[in-house]
């Protein structure tokens, strides 16, 4: 349904407060009645002055947007005969709450692998055959959580005694605006956790919900309740009820901040282990809690021993990338917020810092700050006396979510900036610019010597944010500084040093010259002169080309950073991976004594789809394997992993 800015700006002055200055029930709780009526008020005004109008336009807009399909009923796939519509701002607008429009027209060859084959794979019922690359494949979602364990073979000789944890998207429900509408991200988070024993020949699989506030709702509801991340702009038949949810049920800790109403805290992002708690985290709000029993139980919302209040569930967020420091055990987060509470927006929005402690898990430190511009910051490093933020031109875009569009913009004329502070006290942020058009999703490590700052991530040329960018077809005046040359979102292992003291760059250089991403080091290294670091390598011909492509990973990178030698283990036929991480041995007598995990997707044809956890020996200079745990069945690509330390009687609940 399509937005009239007079009234989507006065929604956004009552959600935000009177003149936009404050959030009216942070200080006066009375008034959220007050937000509540003059919210109907006007919601029903323009419903009513535009139902008649609108009507007829969203049938015939809609109606010419659907591509015509042909259904084999043998392999329950559809096939489209006609091109769709392109997928700008416009399009958006059309947009119905009854009908989604058709996705951006592909090749006959990329189409062909987007679709589920549905006879091999443990899939929901309501997901039928799609276009969609977040419904297709190996990314299709599988059919539930299981209440039990599953036994696994173990080949080789297992070196820990753990238990391992990936989280990811699995959307429990049918989409509320369709499947062609649903982006990777909207998923409900599911823990999928393999624990296994030293020497041990079996090992025991399982995977649960996090059962969020909104996953517990739409269970009740028996369908979904929320838009997704293509959808934020202001749907009134979702946004009413989940801004009443807001305020009046969840008024005093909700778990997404205050510019996040009609989609949902997903949980699904990342697991962080600290202080004897395992965190799920969301990008756009505060973190669950959940047991590390098999049942992987939902505690609830994380207010971290008391130290959390109202404004800090209202007001921030918790990234996917918090990081533990090995000198002092604390964890240290950051959280930043898209839409300034002000009327103005450039330079009014905020970031905020913590630090957890690691002993008693409560908060010890927080600090908020304006920034320039409101990025995507997904991930921040650190060091033993600073903080590293990493601020990419990827912009988020008020006014046009509010007329329909997709929320964020890669400026090409913008570049990339880094930003420190310190770990304690006031001082900063200072920022020193790379005069680079580029993006960094993930941070390898950084660490000092002197004034000198040294900070590596995974650099790309350009992202389109796995399809929440709006397209520009337009190229940068002049060309970017030290590209990758490697597509859209596709990176290489990248390191800047800065001087502190002057502010400004020393250096910028490439230090691999593959391409990869989802990088790890020896954890007892963060924030310290490091040697070694391991990343997942894109696989040749799954580059993203297409607006919601994403690409696959087939082969794990031992990078010595001293040396610049690179070694490559290729996971082999039809094996694919993810997010990987590197797990000490016990006492160990190198940086890189210790294993790579690695939960590989095995899809070969001919066979049914399942999955293999990897551990990969990081000692010698090429990495060799160690063991396999075999999982009998096909888990989900997903996001970020896990790894927890059998201790005592911490893990004595799983039974191998």
């Amino acid at each position: 349904m399509s937005v009239r800015k007079p009234f989507a700006d006065n929604l956004l002055c009552f959600a935000l407060g009177p003149n936009r200055r404050a959030p009216p029930w942070c200080s006066r709780p009375l008034a959220v009645v007050h937000v509540a009526r003059c919210a109907v008020v006007i919601a029903r005004r323009s419903l009513a002055r535009r139902e008649v109008r609108s009507n007829a336009r969203r049938r015939g807009r809609v109606a010419r947007a659907m591509p015509a399909q042909t259904f084999d009923a043998t392999t329950r796939q559809c096939a489209p005969r006609a091109c769709g519509a392109s997928e700008d701002s416009s399009e958006m607008r059309a947009v119905s709450v009854r009908a989604s429009t058709a996705s951006k027209p592909t090749s006959s060859a990329r189409a062909e692998r987007r679709r589920p084959d549905v006879r091999k794979m443990d899939v929901p019922d309501w997901l039928e055959a799609t276009s969609n690359a977040c419904l297709s494949g190996n990314f299709a979602p599988v059919r539930d959580e299981m209440d039990g364990l599953v036994s696994c073979d173990v080949s080789g000789t297992c070196p820990l005694d753990g238990l391992y944890l990936r989280t990811g998207p699995n959307p429990a429900r049918a989409p509320a605006l369709g499947t062609e509408r649903h982006h990777w991200f909207d998923g409900d988070g599911l823990v999928h956790a393999v624990r296994f024993s030293r020497e041990g020949v079996k090992a025991a699989y399982g995977r649960r919900y996090v059962r969020t506030r909104g996953f517990e709702r739409e269970k009740t509801a028996g369908k979904a309740l929320y838009t997704g991340l293509r959808d934020i702009y202001p749907i009134w038949s979702y946004l009413l009820p989940r801004l009443y949810e807001k305020l009046f049920l969840d008024g005093s800790a909700p778990d997404s901040a205050y510019f996040v109403i009609q989609s949902k805290n997903t949980s699904s992002n990342a697991l962080k282990f600290h202080a004897g708690r395992l965190l799920s985290l969301f990008e756009s709000g505060s973190p669950y809690e959940l047991s590390i029993e098999p049942s992987l139980r939902t505690k609830g919302l994380c207010n971290f021993g008391g130290s959390f209040t109202t404004a800090d569930y209202w007001m921030g967020n918790f990234t996917a990338h918090p990081k533990v420091c090995p000198l002092t055990r604390e964890l240290i987060y950051m959280g930043y917020n898209l839409v300034a509470l002000g009327g103005e927006q450039e330079g009014e929005t905020t970031i905020t810092v913590g630090t957890i402690d690691g002993e008693s898990g409560r908060r010890t430190h927080k600090r908020t700050f304006k920034v320039q511009r409101p990025s995507m910051q997904h991930d921040v490093a650190i060091t033993p006396t600073k903080i590293i933020l990493v601020d990419g031109p990827l912009i988020f875009n008020l006014p046009r979510v509010m007329n329909g569009g997709l929320p964020f913009s890669f400026e090409k004329e913008c570049t990339m900036r880094i930003g420190f502070l310190p770990r304690k006290g006031d001082d900063g942020p200072h920022w020193v610019d790379t005069n680079e058009t580029c993006f960094a999703y993930h941070v390898v490590n950084a660490y000092e010597e002197g004034s000198r700052l040294i900070l590596d991530v995974c650099k790309a040329d350009e992202t389109n944010a796995l399809g929440m960018c709006q397209e520009s077809s337009t190229t940068r005046s002049t060309p970017s500084a030290n590209p990758v040359n490697a597509g859209r979102d596709v990176a290489a292992l990248w390191r800047w040093e800065i001087d502190t003291d002057e502010k400004k760059l020393i250096s910028s250089k490439r230090m691999c010259e593959h391409t990869s991403d989802f990088p790890c080091i020896n954890r007892e290294y963060t924030g310290l002169k490091y040697r070694y670091a391991y990343s997942a390598a894109y696989k040749a011909g799954t580059e993203p080309v297409e607006r919601m492509d994403i690409p696959s990973f087939d082969a794990i990178l031992k990078h010595d950073m001293e040396t610049g030698v690179t070694t490559r283990y290729e996971l082999g036929e039809g094996r694919t991976c993810g997010d990987i991480i590197f797990v000490p041995v016990d006492e160990p007598k190198s940086e890189d004594d210790g294993y790579v995990l690695v939960l590989t997707h095995v899809d070969i044809e001919g066979e049914d789809p399942r999955t293999e956890l990897l551990m990969l020996d990081a000692s010698q200079e090429v990495l060799t394997k160690q063991c396999v745990v075999h999982i009998p069945m096909r888990v989900p690509y997903g996001f970020h992993c896990e790894y927890i330390p059998a201790h005592g009687e911490n893990l004595a609940s799983w039974p191998l």
